[in-house]
């Protein structure tokens, strides 16, 4: 079975602003004009993981079965990270400003599905369940289609001319707040690895912006307490391009 190894589809990706490969995503005085920009890599992140698990699904040998689940929970555990993020920090801060009733309803009504998919994974890591590729990818539709459409038009809730409907000392506090929220992270050996291993660091060679003691454990541990899940991301976690290796299946 060949497949041809690109992480740019099925699910299309957000198109990249030009401007994207130079932007400093550490200034907060201009966090109006970069913010959709992250939102826009992290979203084209969880895209591509998504389309690495349509892609590596029917390739996968039975003893990296419990791998690519594992990565497929991983891709659920991005999802459920950033959807937090903007739920508990910010679409609080910008609701008076911005409306953002309609993306908290699409969260909700993705997540009910996600969970479907996640709970099915979970029962064929505990054995509960058999590996079947058909049935993980029709789970991974039901939610994935609605999810990437959301992506797509959550991003114009946040350029820049709807950010600059707060003021700086608004904008400030956000920026300030998300920072916060990083160091908080407890799984950082987890989600960072996750985020280098989906990211196309030719579109944005300056992201992800993590702090320095997060990334060290992203590069240096997340590889190792997690390592066999990253080899169905689209890039090692130092940047290069991979694929999960194609095998040769023989008739008995």
């Amino acid at each position: 079975m060949q497949l041809n190894p690109d992480h740019e589809g099925p699910f299309p990706l957000i198109l990249s602003d030009p401007t994207i490969a130079t932007t400093d995503f550490t200034d907060p005085f201009k966090f109006a004009q970069w913010y959709w920009q992250d939102l826009m890599l992290t979203h084209n992140v969880i895209i591509r993981a998504l389309n690495a698990i349509w892609l590596n699904a029917a390739l996968v040998l039975s003893e990296d079965e419990q791998a690519f689940v594992g990565y497929a929970l991983a891709t659920v555990s991005m999802i459920r990270w950033h959807h937090g993020t903007q739920e508990t920090v910010v679409f609080p801060r910008l609701q008076s400003k911005i409306d953002m009733r309609k993306n908290m309803a699409e969260h909700l009504k993705i997540d009910k599905k996600m969970k479907e998919f996640e709970e099915h994974l979970q029962r064929v890591q505990d054995g509960a369940k058999v590996f079947d590729m058909a049935e993980i990818l029709e789970l991974r539709n039901s939610f994935g289609v609605p999810l990437v459409e959301h992506f797509h038009n959550e991003i114009e809730s946040f350029r820049p001319k709807s950010l600059y409907r707060c003021s700086q000392l608004e904008l400030t506090d956000l920026y300030t707040a998300l920072e916060n929220h990083k160091h908080g992270l407890r799984d950082s050996a987890h989600i960072y690895p996750f985020l280098l291993s989906a990211h196309n660091r030719e579109v944005a060679p300056n992201w992800p912006v993590v702090p320095a003691s997060v990334r060290w454990v992203a590069q240096h541990v997340g590889p190792y307490v997690h390592g066999h899940y990253w080899k169905f991301a689209p890039y090692t976690t130092q940047g290069q391009f991979q694929t999960y290796p194609m095998h040769e299946h023989h008739a008995l």
